[in-house]
């Protein structure tokens, strides 16, 4: 299904892709709020989770709480929280012991995964749809998304 840009919108203004995206990114976040209202959990705890999740261990409560817009103090309690319900460790970095990072639980991936699976396996079941080569520009497309997106979350300007 096509998704058009809003009628306001003069014509030719972003790249019907550009839309998609966008549109894909709302949808995102609906489902990211199914998620924490079925595990119980605050969207800002779930988003910290999520954040914690993707950088492989390499994330610490200064940088999440940079991530999130939230105090320090504010990251404090999010993980407090998250730790308690057995969602997240504290570790100390091995290269930097001042340093903690941010790990999931196992429990907590083992859960959010079951809660996922039929989302996670009907988006595996798309890719069957296409050919290789369209699964190859679409796995570009979308990694060189997510790096623009990077850039202008850390971009100051």
């Amino acid at each position: 299904m096509a998704i058009p840009p809003p009628e306001s919108t003069p014509p030719r203004a972003h790249q019907p892709e550009t839309w998609a995206l966008r549109a894909l990114g709302a949808a995102q976040a609906e489902a990211s709020g199914a998620l924490a209202r079925r595990m119980q959990m605050h969207p800002t705890d779930l988003s910290a989770m999520s954040h914690v999740a993707a950088s492989d261990g390499r994330l610490g409560p200064r940088e999440l709480s940079t991530r999130l817009g939230i105090t320090p103090a504010a990251m404090t309690d999010v993980v407090d929280r998250l730790e308690a319900a057995g969602h997240l460790l504290r570790e100390r970095d091995t290269a930097d012991r001042r340093r903690v990072r941010l790990v999931p639980t196992a429990s907590a991936a083992s859960e959010v995964r079951g809660q996922l699976r039929t989302l996670l396996d009907g988006l595996d079941a798309l890719t069957g749809e296409f050919t290789s080569e369209e699964r190859d520009a679409i796995h570009r497309y979308l990694q060189a998304a997510t790096e623009a997106y990077h850039r202008f979350a850390t971009d100051d300007g």
